[in-house]
């Protein structure tokens, strides 16, 4: 039987974010486990859109301005509490991406006066996923166009995979939850077929060294790739709970550039290992506290 959190120890990670974490995080925390609605975090998500529809500050790229990579993580979380087109917030945020997109290029643009010359499937393939989710919103023309585009990088990857390819693949893997048959299937057997290429299985590692836990590749037992590495899901869990700070955060594997991305990326990744200990069953009392 999986080790599981334990109540007093779920306590601490609320404490953590109720008092150190940002308003983002303590929200996602209330809509998982205390009946937050999603309306409630729409309107603190708010406060990181810009004008233009982008977001920013969201733990990527300049902090004062838009850009490609705040906007895939703002879309992780607005898919995550059941966003629909019906909300300003999307519908402000798809015409941004349609704005932005370097059609001379064939990309986003990843940060503010950051020009890259080329397709990266980190963020653009996470991307063309919320496209695909909120369709509705989106030209026919321009979905079709940037599929092709993705598709083309995704079957034809550089390898052998360089060290921080896990951070691709994820988008990748974002991507295929979203898109259709028969591409989501195509996707999805790539990443399977490689999986052991991407993740980190030495749970000396996870730690210490910035890689791929094995559960970010599988949130929840609905993911498509978790009987694929559940053993390692598992473990990696495991090991989230047995590591787990005494202040309460999950601790971060690699060396941040100063306190407050420090403090932004500890909310970011606490909340992210409650969500799988909690998608995964594996958090001792999962009622209102």
């Amino acid at each position: 039987m999986a080790l599981k959190l334990s109540f007093e120890k779920l306590q601490m990670a609320k404490n953590y974010l109720m008092k150190q974490g940002r308003d983002l995080e303590q929200e996602l925390f209330r809509f998982h486990f205390e009946n937050g609605s999603p309306q409630s975090f729409i309107s603190v998500m708010s406060k990181y859109q810009g004008d233009d529809g982008g977001f920013r500050n969201m733990g990527e790229g300049n902090s004062n301005y838009t850009n490609a990579m705040d906007t895939s993580m703002a879309f992780q979380y607005l898919s995550e509490i059941g966003a629909t087109s019906n909300d300003e917030i999307v519908q402000k945020a798809m015409k941004y991406m349609i704005n932005t997109y370097d059609h001379d290029l064939k990309c986003w643009h990843p940060r503010h006066n950051e020009k890259i010359s080329g397709w990266h499937d980190n963020p653009d393939s996470e991307l063309v996923g919320y496209l695909y989710e909120y369709r509705e919103l989106v030209p026919n023309d321009f979905l079709e166009a940037v599929t092709e585009t993705a598709m083309s990088s995704i079957r034809n990857p550089q390898k052998p995979y360089h060290e921080y390819y896990f951070l691709e693949a994820l988008c990748i893997l974002r991507l295929a939850v979203r898109i259709d048959e028969p591409l989501k299937t195509e996707i999805l057997n790539r990443i399977k077929n490689d999986i052991y290429q991407i993740i980190e299985t030495n749970q000396d590692k996870w730690a210490t060294t910035y890689s791929a836990k094995p559960f970010f590749f599988a949130h929840s037992p609905d993911s498509p790739l978790f009987e694929t590495i559940k053993e390692h899901v598992i473990r990696s869990l495991e090991n989230e709970i047995i590591t787990q700070d005494k202040e309460g955060d999950f601790i971060l594997n690699w060396t941040v550039q100063d306190e407050e991305s420090g403090k932004i990326w500890s909310s970011i990744w606490t909340m992210d290992a409650l969500r799988a200990l909690s998608h995964h069953n594996m958090i001792a009392i999962q009622t209102r506290i």
